[in-house]
Order: C-alpha cells, then sequence, then structure tokens
C-alpha cells in the first residue's frame, strides 16, 4: 500500500524502512524509456522508473475501471430490466382497471340509456294518445255536424220530391 500524499500536495516521499515502488519490483527492459539507461547515476534513471510505475498504475486504473464499467454496465442493465419489468407490470395494472371502468361505465350507460328510451317512448306513447282521443273527438264532432246538415237538407229534398209528381201531374 502507498504511503499518503505529503500535504504540500508534491511527490510521495517513502519513510525510512520502507522501499519504493521501483526498489520493490525488478524493472523491465521494455518499460525503460528509450534514451534512458539504468547505468545512468545521474538520476534520470529513477525519474524513467517513477514514469512507467505511473504507466503501471494507469494501466491497472484503466483495467479496474473497464471491469467496473461492465459492472456498472450489468447493473445497469439490470437496473433498466428490473425497471422496464415494473412498468410493464403498471401499464398491465392500467389496462384492467381501464377496461374494468370501460365494461362499468358501458353498464351504467346502457342502463341510462334503457331508462331514457323507455321514458321518452312513454311520453311519446302519452303524446300519441292525447292526440288519438283529440282526432277521435274531432271526428265525432264532424259526423255528427254532417248526419245534421244531411238531416236538414233531406227534408226540404223530401219535400221537393213531394211536390215533383204534383207537378209533373199538372203538365
Amino acid at each position: 500500500m502507498l504511503p499518503p500524499a505529503s500535504p504540500g500536495g508534491g511527490r510521495r516521499r517513502w519513510t525510512t524502512g520502507e522501499a519504493s515502488p521501483s526498489e520493490k519490483r525488478p524493472r523491465d527492459p521494455e518499460d525503460s524509456e528509450p534514451g534512458s539507461s539504468s547505468d545512468d547515476d545521474s538520476g534520470s534513471g529513477s525519474d524513467g522508473d517513477f514514469v512507467s510505475d505511473l504507466r503501471e498504475i494507469v494501466c491497472l486504473l484503466r483495467l479496474i475501471k473497464g471491469g467496473a464499467n461492465k459492472d456498472g454496465q450489468k447493473k445497469c442493465a439490470q437496473i433498466i430490466t428490473s425497471v422496464a419489468e415494473d412498468i410493464q407490470a403498471m401499464i398491465e395494472d392500467a389496462k384492467l382497471k381501464f377496461e374494468k371502468e370501460r365494461q362499468n361505465f358501458l353498464k351504467v350507460l346502457s342502463n341510462t340509456s334503457k331508462e331514457q328510451c323507455e321514458s321518452s317512448l312513454s311520453r311519446e306513447y302519452i303524446k300519441f294518445q292525447e292526440t288519438y282521443e283529440m282526432f277521435c273527438k274531432e271526428k265525432d264532432e264532424h259526423v255528427q255536424a254532417f248526419r245534421g246538415m244531411c238531416n236538414e237538407s233531406l227534408l226540404p229534398f223530401s219535400q221537393i220530391l213531394a211536390m215533383c209528381p204534383v207537378r209533373c201531374n199538372e203538365s
């Protein structure tokens, strides 16, 4: 494990008794930068080791990040699947509830419509009865008037007929 960073934010300083990471593991010749050699005593070799260590740390962090991303993607996929299932269940519940309410509404509407039709039919039948009774009453009045006219006109007609033979004989 690496020691904590110095409060100044600079390079890490290793406590006495601990070896730096570059001293703990052997160096690969591939990791060294071109132009730098481990035979240099001027300090550029330790900088190369430090850069190499940083590159290795970055590489490991990328691997960790990749694994975390894959785990995160799996978790996201699981969450999305779970949410999709929940939403699908809620949609199915809503469909069932809507269908029940629609059937109840149709039942109420058909009952109301039936009652309205019966009420309307009853009102129209009453109007028809009133009109029929008025028609019958007026018909009876007209028939009576016609009979009265016929009786009045028959009397003079019979008198005319009675006078006809008398006049026919006179001629």
